[in-house]
């Protein structure tokens, strides 16, 4: 019997599953698409947010480890990539790397920071401004102080445990290339820091350019879906050797293989 590939799906700060709903809906796929739940916010909003991104790692890492018995990749949206690299990074020690990494809008790890002041730190009104600029908050919800004041202290953890995640370097970046994507009118995130993802896996290291803010609008995240699984299934076609010239999100930057 085949064993069906997985691609787990990590979140940005303040979201949950809800993010990939039009991936994991869509049927006749070739690979399945999972989006786990993180705690504090939907299946599990009774439950305590996380204290750290290393400690949510080791979680989720542990809670879904039959997962990485299977083929499978990882995408991270923007705090969602760290989650995903500390994940991949736990799995490949225990002798089952992913096949891929998917990136979109996250600086490398070690590296949030760059250019740019702490978003957890932002006194409330400015909070939400930042929030707006970033995309994908409703201005209903932002414009309602009632429902803010439940939704903002997830959000501002989220982005506490994204700004001081501190990563440990080992010497040993992920044995799987990786494709990163940022958008153009991304203001968290530029391609040359982007690029810097690079360092962090063995194999190749491409980057794509996407339309749009760092919170894509739903539509163009929802195409994106078929970019990524087209990536990855020429990937596996080519028995795991990519190249920049099967890329397809739009401009692609390739850029060399290194290590940690």
């Amino acid at each position: 019997m085949t064993t069906v590939p997985v691609l787990v799906c990590l979140p940005p700060a303040g979201a949950g599953p809800a993010i990939y709903r039009t991936w994991t809906c869509r049927e006749g796929s070739w690979a399945e698409m999972f989006a786990p739940s993180l705690p504090g916010r939907e299946a599990r909003i009774a439950e305590a947010p996380a204290a750290s991104l290393e400690a949510l790692a080791d979680q989720l890492a542990d809670q879904l480890a039959p997962l990485s018995r299977r083929p499978y990749a990882l995408f991270g949206y923007s705090m969602g990539a760290a989650l995903a690299y500390e994940i991949a990074r736990r799995w490949s020690r225990d002798g089952l790397p992913p096949e891929m990494l998917f990136v979109l809008g996250a600086n490398p790890p070690g590296h949030a920071l760059d250019s740019r002041n702490p978003v957890h730190q932002l006194e409330s009104a400015a909070f939400r401004r930042e929030l707006r600029a970033i995309g994908g908050t409703p201005s209903e919800i932002l414009d309602d102080l009632d429902i803010m004041s439940f939704y903002e202290p997830l959000i501002r953890n989220d982005f506490r445990m994204s700004e001081t995640y501190r990563h440990e370097p080992d010497g040993r970046p992920l044995p799987c290339p990786a494709h990163v994507f940022v958008a153009d009118e991304d203001h968290i995130v530029d391609a040359e820091a982007a690029a810097g993802w690079r360092d962090f896996v063995q194999g190749d290291c491409v980057l794509h350019s996407l339309r749009g803010r760092h919170m894509l609008e739903q539509e163009a995240f929802a195409a994106l879906q078929d970019v990524v699984l087209s990536l990855w299934s020429a990937c596996r076609d080519a028995g795991g050797q990519m190249s920049s010239t099967l890329c397809s999100a739009g401009a692609e930057v390739p850029t060399r293989k290194a290590s940690t």
